[in-house]
This record gives C-alpha cells, sequence and structure tokens, in this order.
C-alpha cells in the first residue's frame, strides 16, 4: 500500500512538473510572439512615416502644394497604425490658396498600412488666393489617403452637408452647399504621370446673398482623365510646360442633373503655346422641358441664365440619338463657337 502510494504521489509530481514547464513553454511563446509582433508593428510604423515624409515631398518639388502636418505623432500599438496632427493641419496651395482644419486624424491598420482613413476637426477653413476666407462646416469631411511604391497614389474625400460661406466681390455673401460629394484622384501603374478623376455632388446649389443661382439642387457626375497631372495641378505658370509636354484634360463623362433633365458635355482640352484653351467637345440636353415643370412644382421660377440655356438648346442644338438635343462646342485660341458660331471669348491662362 506505502508502495503504492508512493507511485502516485511520483506520478502526480512527473504530471505536474510537466504541467509546469508546458505554462512555461506557452509564456515563452507569448512573450516571443509579442517581441516578434512589436517589431512588425515598429517596422510598419517606419514605413508609414518614411511614406508620408516621401509622399508630402514629393507633392511639394511636383505640384508645388505644401502640407503641413503640426504636432505630428504616429501610434496606435498594438494593432492600429494612426497619424494625429493634433496642432491642426495646413494644405497650402501653389496659387496662394491655403486649406486650413484644427486637427487631422488618420486610422489604418498595421496588417494593411498602405490605406489611411482621415477625418478632419471643425473649425475648417479655406482662404482664396485674395485673402478672402469661406467658412467649411459638415456632418462629415473625411478622407482616405492610398500608399503604394513609396508614394501616395490615390486620394479619396468624401463630405456630407458641406456648407461654405464667405464673401464674394463686392462684400456680398456667398453660399455654395452640398448634401453629399465624392472625389476621388487615382494613378494607374502603367501611367503614373496621369491621373483618373471621379467625382459626384449630390444637392450641389450655389446662392449670392438671399439669390439662388439654381431652381433646384443639382447632382453633378464627373469621369475624367488628366494627362501630366503633376504640371496641370502646379499653378498657371506652370500650364506653359504642360503644353508642351502633351498636357491634356479628357472628359469621359460631365452631368448635371436637376429637376429630371439633364445636361451631359464630353470632349478633350488644352492650352495653345500662348495660354488660350483648346477644345471641343459636344453638350446633350435631355427632358429640358422637365426643368420648368420641377421648378413650378416648387414654387420657384428659372433664373434667366438657365432659361437662356434651355432656349439655346431649343434653337441652336440638334435632334441627338436618344431624343435629346445635342450642340457641338469649340474652343480655339480662346474663342468659344456653338456649332460654329462664336459666343464667348476667353482671356489667356498665362
Amino acid at each position: 500500500m506505502e508502495g503504492e502510494r508512493c507511485v502516485h504521489r511520483g506520478a502526480s509530481m512527473s504530471r505536474g512538473s510537466a504541467m509546469k514547464r508546458t505554462i512555461r513553454w506557452g509564456l515563452w511563446a507569448i512573450v516571443a510572439v509579442a517581441i516578434l509582433w512589436t517589431g512588425v508593428w515598429f517596422g510598419a510604423r517606419w514605413w508609414l512615416g518614411d511614406t508620408l515624409h516621401k509622399s508630402i515631398a514629393d507633392l511639394s518639388a511636383r505640384n508645388g502644394i505644401i502640407v503641413d502636418c503640426a504636432g505630428e505623432k504616429i501610434g496606435g500599438w498594438p494593432f492600429e497604425l494612426t497619424v494625429n496632427c493634433g496642432d491642426g493641419l495646413t494644405v497650402a496651395l501653389p496659387d496662394g490658396g491655403k486649406f486650413t482644419t484644427a486637427g487631422a486624424h488618420g486610422k489604418g491598420s498595421a496588417f494593411n498600412p498602405r490605406q489611411l482613413d482621415f477625418r478632419f476637426e471643425a473649425p475648417t477653413s479655406y482662404t482664396a488666393p485674395d485673402g478672402r476666407r469661406l467658412a467649411l462646416s459638415a456632418n462629415e469631411l473625411a478622407a482616405s489617403v492610398g500608399l503604394a511604391n513609396g508614394l501616395a497614389n490615390r486620394l479619396a474625400l468624401t463630405t456630407r452637408d458641406l456648407t461654405a460661406t464667405g464673401p464674394l466681390a463686392g462684400a456680398t455673401e456667398g453660399k455654395l452647399t452640398i448634401g453629399r460629394g465624392e472625389l476621388l484622384l487615382a494613378r494607374a501603374a502603367e501611367r503614373p504621370k496621369d491621373a483618373d478623376i471621379a467625382a459626384t455632388l449630390d444637392g450641389f446649389g450655389v446662392a449670392v446673398g438671399d439669390t439662388a443661382l439654381m431652381p433646384l439642387p443639382i447632382r453633378l457626375t464627373l469621369a475624367a482623365t488628366l494627362a501630366e497631372a503633376d504640371m496641370a495641378t502646379a499653378g498657371p505658370a506652370a500650364l506653359a510646360g504642360w503644353q508642351a509636354a502633351g498636357g491634356k484634360l479628357t472628359l469621359h463623362r460631365l452631368a448635371a442633373e436637376l429637376g429630371g433633365a439633364t445636361l451631359t458635355l464630353t470632349g478633350e482640352g488644352t492650352v495653345s503655346e500662348t495660354g488660350l484653351v483648346e477644345a471641343e467637345g459636344q453638350v446633350t440636353g435631355r427632358d429640358l422641358n422637365a426643368l420648368a415643370v420641377a421648378a413650378a412644382a416648387g414654387g420657384r421660377s428659372l433664373t434667366p441664365e438657365i432659361a437662356g440655356l434651355v432656349m439655346a438648346f431649343v434653337f441652336m442644338g440638334s435632334a441627338a440619338d436618344d431624343g435629346g438635343r445635342s450642340i457641338g462646342l469649340k474652343v480655339t485660341d480662346g474663342v468659344v463657337s456653338a456649332n460654329g458660331r462664336e459666343i464667348a471669348r476667353l482671356a489667356p491662362l498665362f
């Protein structure tokens, strides 16, 4: 009996030692994984910081756009990557305009450091080159930045219930509203010098003082490609070089929808050696009669400008394949013509 108790005691001690070894090895494994993951996280953090700083420097060198993230802090351990501009974000444009916000907070995943989603803190404003300040307010103002090959290659902006107010020429108050807006700028690997642009603005409206320039909110959609994008966005002084490099803007589709009517513009444009716009395209109006009906139903009337536009399609437009009315537009040496008739002259861009 005494021998059996010794055997059982020995077996229990053996099992206890084995369990302790298992726990000890488990703890060491957890520590090793934690140390390894910390190394991976710090590597991702370094890559993110290096890529952002290179992207900002590249943006300044190529486009003349200066980004200042005041009070920058990169953190988020253990599973996130965060970039905080706690003392404000400023984006200075080459034409002298400036976008400022009280703070910007970006968040991404340590498992995918190639995308950061930013939200901006109020107050937010845009200062025009002539010093006029537009105050911006929105229920949502956010951006998503995509990173690849050591640089930023995609920017998506989203806003909801955006209002921009500020003084116009003559001290009149202007107001711009957007119910929901999205803008996407992206570069394709096979066309690194070009930028694809897509945008949607729902509930777009403009007012001067107490007068709305449009009888109904407009939905705008845009799909375009900008060749030699870096030079095109570097300001008016760079347009001569942009033209010489073969720069052009291709409108795949620019559409305005209001009150059941639709205006669609397609075409291409560039500038001449003397800085005058050169472009050719087609604008098509569909269901234009619905405009007046929708405006009347809302207790409003068409502005003279929109009424004149409708009449232009009636008298100058030709029948389109889908039942709309189409007008051919052409700009040669700054002279704008519609179906061969001169309607305006544009000043040189440089």
